[in-house]
């Protein structure tokens, strides 16, 4: 028995079939991967700001100001200094090159945390679930941060888990630099030691505190305040907006967008396990949880994605819930076991299969923006600056960027584009109709006369599928 998290221990190595299984799953997981990450030419928003930090850590040497930490584009640094730095293309695939290994790495990850609480062969299962579940797969092809924290706050778990405390502060710090509120589950973790021992964990918060210290030493220099985070501008704009008792309306209104996707995801079967399993089988590994708290209190979309880093804790969970069902003794028959096995998986394929569509597709292609994006690289620099609503021309081009405001109209957004800076303003059909409906007049052709005096058409892409045309203005004024 383990006294830090109560799991009965299994340190016997695999063998034979399990061994065989586990190796299996891994190349199957990571051949699915490759092959979806290769089907995926298209970057995310968030994306285009984690990445071009990344070109500027690798190209320039210094870290933009973002409300992104560093964490992940320093992963991401790690393939493209093999690669062409003047390929915009290349930094995506570098993105998605660190994603395809620590997608894969994860459920690996996931299995060495369940296996002394579930045994091998449950645990084999619950890593067979995370290799495949099509989100996992979709968020392991692309751009974005959800694999690199999962993985980091795994691995931060299992160095904990066996005591190795200076390790463990070291991957919690690193953890932080990719998504701050790892703090949570480090604090929680930290004062659970501190409870059993009757002092301070030195040997953990030290190395975490120490890899923190020139982020936060950043921080300070960029906006003149002690922070722990760059992402606490998204809470004071949530107080802010919602002054008052409209905060907790704000906060009880995401809540109930953001738990249904949870069982979107898992399916009622296995959520309904993860919480008996909770209840049943709650032990310090909970604490892993806890960095999901701040998401429902700020103003974000309620993505599915935020669930992500912590699935494989849900996936314990109910394999915890099942274990004591299994111990009782109306279910102890195998075929009652394999008939619940059967219900909970059938249940997490129902929830599961809408994601299968975009293991291949991908939800932001905008080929006229990505066309766009490459035909100005030549006539641009880095000092040159697009407006548009979402960055992925500029992504292309290797320029800056600037997004057109809401409640302007289409004089206003190109009067607005030259105030600030903008050479270009490039006009996409989708964006304009359903994101930023002031720019319609700008697909219009000829330009009302209004318009045509201060911005002159020099490209058009058009395609078989109308949403994805795209305009490309030139400002006629443009500031020196």
């Amino acid at each position: 028995m383990n006294p830090a998290t109560g799991s009965i221990e299994n340190k016997a190595p695999l063998r034979g079939t399990l061994l065989a299984v586990v190796i299996l799953i891994l190349a199957a997981g990571l051949g699915l991967r490759v092959w979806a990450a290769s089907h995926n030419g298209f970057p995310t928003v968030d994306g285009v700001l984690y990445l071009d930090q990344t070109a500027r850590l690798v190209n320039h040497g210094h870290l933009p100001w973002s409300c992104f930490p560093p964490g992940w584009p320093a992963v991401a640094a790690a393939p493209y200094i093999f690669l062409d730095r003047g390929d915009p293309m290349s930094l995506l695939r570098a993105g998605q090159t660190a994603n395809v290994i620590l997608g894969t790495l994860m459920p690996l990850l996931a299995f060495l945390m369940m296996r002394p609480f579930l045994g091998s062969r449950l645990a084999v299962i619950g890593m067979a679930i995370l290799m495949f579940l099509p989100l996992n797969i979709v968020y392991s092809k692309n751009d974005l941060s959800e694999m690199s924290f999962t993985c980091a706050l795994l691995g931060s778990w299992l160095l904990w888990r066996r005591e190795r405390l200076v390790a463990a502060g070291l991957m919690f710090g690193f953890a932080y630099l990719i998504r701050p509120e790892a703090l949570l589950a480090a604090g929680g973790l930290g004062l659970w030691l501190w409870r059993r021992d009757r002092r301070p964990p030195w040997r953990m918060v030290i190395p975490m505190v120490l890899v923190m210290i020139p982020y936060l030493v950043f921080i300070k220099v960029q906006t003149g305040a002690f922070d722990l985070t760059s992402k606490t501008v998204a809470v004071s704009l949530s107080l802010e907006a919602y002054p008052g008792w409209r905060y907790l309306g704000l906060i009880w209104s995401n809540l109930g967008l953001f738990l249904p996707k949870l069982v979107g995801l898992l399916g009622v079967p296995l959520i309904l396990l993860s919480v008996w399993g909770m209840i049943k089988g709650r032990g310090a590994w909970l604490w892993l949880l806890v960095p999901l708290v701040p998401v429902p209190f700020i103003i974000n979309p309620m993505d599915v994605r935020f669930w992500v880093p912590y699935l494989p804790v849900f996936v314990l969970a109910a394999g915890l819930g099942a274990v004591h069902l299994a111990s009782q003794s109306w279910l102890t028959d195998r075929w009652k076991q394999a008939t619940l096995l059967i219900v909970v998986l059938a249940g997490l394929g129902m929830a599961a299969r809408d994601d299968v569509f975009w293991i291949r597709r991908n939800r932001e292609a905008f080929y006229g923006l990505k066309d766009a994006g490459s035909w100005l690289k030549d006539k641009t620099d880095r000092d040159t600056v697009i407006a548009a609503y979402k960055p992925y021309a500029s992504f292309w081009a290797g320029c800056g960027f600037i997004k057109y405001p809401g409640n302007m109209d289409a004089v206003e957004l190109v009067v607005w584009a030259r105030n600030h800076g903008a050479r270009f303003m490039v006009v996409n059909v989708k964006v304009a109709h359903h994101l930023a409906r002031g720019l319609d007049p700008l697909l219009e052709k000829p330009l009302r006369p209004h318009l045509a005096d201060k911005v002159t058409l020099i490209k058009l892409f058009e395609y078989d599928l109308v949403d994805h045309n795209t305009a490309i203005y030139l400002i006629n004024d443009p500031l020196p």
